[in-house]
């Protein structure tokens, strides 16, 4: 019998709507295929087990999250190269979501699990690597003070996804709001003596 045909983007994006709802427990082919109206046959053509699709889909994620730092060489500013990962990490703030749940992942499920598990650790090395290679930029700029670690200032930035999005307040405005506190404080003068 031949494979029938689905849309893999629409099949990813309700698996990541139903991961972010009902969690990596509560995830099954069935609430796939409901939403997906096609039977969970037609899913197992393309994935033999849940943990085959979510580590798909998280590998398919970071792969739309790298490509926004594929322009980065053209931005000569070590702090907007900086404030552009920022921004693309505002703007996909419900990828990294997903991403939450890679540990549930059972890496031994089958190869294709256990691959794109080494390519989402790679991926995410890449990722650390190369903000922490801004953040160094902006340091030696003198952008950014030098006596804080680089990698608390990536982990303050990744974390920065995690402060829910203001209703009242455009989202633009909204993160430049975060960045500057990020990067400046929130006192009315910092003594950098403390």
């Amino acid at each position: 019998m031949a494979k029938q045909k689905m849309n893999i983007n629409e099949l990813y994006t309700v698996t990541g709507n139903i991961l972010v709802e009902k969690g990596y427990a509560g995830f099954h082919f069935k609430l796939v295929s409901d939403q997906l109206n096609v039977s969970r046959s037609t899913i197992y053509e393309y994935f033999s087990n849940k943990d085959e699709l979510i580590a798909s889909l998280m590998v398919h994620l970071m792969d739309t999250i790298m490509a926004e730092y594929e322009g980065l060489d053209a931005i000569s500013s070590p702090m907007e190269k900086l404030r552009s990962i920022f921004d693309s990490f505002m703007k996909y703030a419900h990828l990294h979501q997903i991403l939450l749940f890679a540990p549930f992942v059972n890496g031994e499920s089958s190869p294709s699990v256990k691959k794109d598990l080494v390519t989402l650790r790679q991926q995410h090395h890449t990722l650390t690597r190369v903000l922490t290679e801004v953040i160094d930029s902006c340091k030696e700029a003198g952008s950014i003070r030098q006596d804080i670690p680089s990698s608390l200032i990536a982990s303050l930035l990744f974390q920065a996804i995690q402060i829910p999005k203001s209703r009242t307040v455009p989202e633009e405005d909204w993160n430049d709001m975060i960045f500057k506190v990020l990067l400046e404080g929130y006192g009315a003068e910092m003594d950098r003596s403390v």
